[in-house]
């Protein structure tokens, strides 16, 4: 049964029955884009609707079959029965080609929200590396995700895409829905085999680019491990940092400032064992030590230390009443491990700010449990000429001696690492609003005072600042990048196409218009850049590794890129005048 001569007779028996399309999509419950379709011969009712149809337009159902008017009503049986069964025949076809088509649709719907959820999840992801201030246009590699396999996560993404793609246009290829055969992509495999390697190359391209500036990124996180930033307390002038006097709330602040890692905080005390005779200074002989961890103890390794059961470094970081003792000082008096010694304590002080000489006052007279011994001598560097000390003792319990008696507690040095070096200007903020000061060299007004901060960073800086500056510089070209993939798409999609301009011209004369005609060559370049974009990204991965869902949003990236190009491209060679590209080809 022809569509045409059908649906050409349907139009002549409702203009006779004077409906329009819509009365008549009315009567028969379906839309008046259904009835256009079949007096223009596109599309041909379901079998059920012939029945209903004929009792509109006024004719017999066999007259509708045979799209004619029969001048006798008495035909021979068996035409009859052949154009039911032609009726049958087409009837069964349209609703073959309709559910072919549903399927179609819900692959390419498949495939476009797979692609979707990639581009939304790649934006997502570098959203927030950029809220984390890992940069918003760099790619990073991100752990403990489903997708940080490269191999499994390209592989399944790409054979199911690739796999809906294909089955889409595969069942497409096989209803005949191209409207002219000559358009098939497997008549030209020479111009899809390079659009499909050009894309290769433009995805590698960028996934190179956009992993150098990750690696850039990296670089610049791993920075402050490579090179540390430390800092230090002294005085105003720099001359003293061993022996200066800093304030509690200093301390305090150092203490609970997130920007400080790694804090050495010591405090220097005088006492004498068991007690001491005001009279005669000589028993006043050991040298105290409080140290907040082992570090600040100047080079002692933790290994060297002989401890008792149970004890190890970590007791510094407490208030415990523990001490360890040097080796010398442990064998001269016959010590155990484990045994309690009574120490006499005095602190220091000085009589003024600028006064350097030192003071002694008594503090209190504590108890401690010997916890370990090491050896002085060869553990033991001497600091800014000071005496190695005889004991070191956790710089809590000073401070607690010191706040039992009501004195007031000053540490006498204070050096650490910046925790985040990458921010390192909200740390001299905060380092500024707790009262410390930047050195002045030069003042002729010499404070034993510790609040002035020294921070050994200049290396890191000039480090970071070529680092950012290699990044700032890549994201600033990042547009044009793009850009120049539009081109490319443009140029390729307009070189390979010229050879088939007497075919687009073929088809702009059989009755195709514009926009028929670029969408039938548009699903054709969508298919290519589709697996060239996809084997791109496979070939990417396995060159410069996985960057999760951020080579998902480059891969896309590309793919719409380069679809930009190529619809310029199909949209120029269009506007081309049928006869001007007939005469062209000649």
């Amino acid at each position: 049964m022809d569509n045409v001569r059908f649906g050409k007779f349907v139009r002549a028996c409702r203009q006779e029955q004077n409906m329009t399309q819509k009365q008549l999509a009315e009567r028969l419950h379906v839309s008046d884009k259904a009835v256009s379709k079949w007096e223009n011969g596109i599309g041909f009712p379901d079998i059920k609707l012939l029945e209903p149809l004929a009792e509109c337009l006024d004719v017999s159902l066999l007259e509708l079959m045979q799209s004619e008017r029969l001048r006798e009503r008495q035909i021979e049986a068996k035409e009859a029965e052949q154009a039911v069964a032609d009726t049958i025949s087409q009837s069964e076809k349209t609703r073959e080609l309709r559910m072919r088509m549903e399927k179609i649709r819900l692959l390419l719907t498949v495939s476009a929200l797979g692609i979707l959820y990639l581009v939304f999840s790649g934006f997502f992801s570098v959203l927030q590396a950029s809220q984390k201030g890992q940069g918003g246009l760099s790619i990073s590699r991100q752990a403990g995700i489903w997708y940080e396999n490269p191999v499994i996560f390209y592989i399944w993404v790409g054979i199911f895409i690739t796999g809906c793609v294909t089955v889409a246009f595969f069942t497409l290829w096989r209803t005949q829905q191209f409207p002219v055969p000559a358009a098939r992509i497997g008549r030209h495999r020479v111009q899809g085999l390079l659009t499909i390697l050009i894309d290769i190359l433009v995805v590698v391209m960028l996934h190179t680019y956009m992993a150098n500036i990750a690696n850039n990124i990296e670089q610049l996180h791993a920075l402050p491990e490579a090179i540390p930033i430390t800092a230090y307390l002294s005085n105003n002038t720099g001359s003293m940092r061993a022996q200066v006097d800093i304030r509690e709330d200093i301390v305090q602040g150092l203490e609970n400032s997130a920007y400080v890692r790694d804090l050495d905080l010591t405090v220097r005390l005088k006492a004498g064992l068991d007690e001491v005779d005001p009279d005669n200074w000589n028993t006043l002989n050991l040298f105290l030590c409080g140290i907040n961890r082992i570090g600040a103890a100047g080079g002692i390794d933790e290994a060297s230390i002989v401890w008792n059961t149970g004890r190890d470094a970590s007791l510094f970081a407490g208030t415990a009443n523990l001490c360890v003792v040097s080796r010398q000082l442990f064998e001269q008096n016959g010590w155990q491990l484990g045994e309690k010694i009574r120490l006499c304590q005095y602190y220091y002080y000085r009589g003024g700010r600028q006064n350097k000489e030192l003071f002694m006052a008594p503090l209190e007279d504590v108890t401690y449990e010997i916890a370990g011994y090491a050896d002085w001598i060869t553990d033991r560097r001497e600091n800014d000429g000071l005496t190695p000390p005889d004991i070191l003792v956790p710089f809590g319990s000073v401070r607690a001696s010191h706040q039992r008696q009501g004195i007031r507690f000053v540490a006498h040095s204070a050096s650490f690492t910046v925790n985040d070096p990458l921010h390192l200007n909200d740390f001299k903020q905060e380092m500024k609003a707790l009262g410390l000061h930047s050195l002045t060299p030069l003042s002729t007004a010499v404070s034993c005072d510790g609040d002035v901060l020294n921070v050994n960073d200049s290396v890191f800086i000039s480090t970071a600042t070529r680092l950012r500056q290699l990044i700032d510089t890549a994201k600033a070209f990042y547009p044009v990048l793009l850009a120049l993939i539009v081109c490319v798409g443009y140029l390729v999609t307009l070189l390979l196409l010229q050879s088939r301009r007497q075919e687009m011209a073929l088809l702009r004369s059989i009755g195709l218009n514009r926009r028929r005609c670029f969408f039938l060559f548009f699903r054709e370049q969508f298919l290519l850049t589709v697996c060239g974009v996809l084997a791109g990204s496979l070939a990417a991965v396995l060159l410069h590794g996985n960057y999760g869902a951020s080579s998902a949003l480059t891969a896309c990236t590309v793919g719409i890129c380069y679809i930009a190009g190529n619809c310029l491209a199909l949209w120029r060679l269009l506007k081309v005048s049928v006869m001007e590209a007939l005469v062209r080809t000649q």
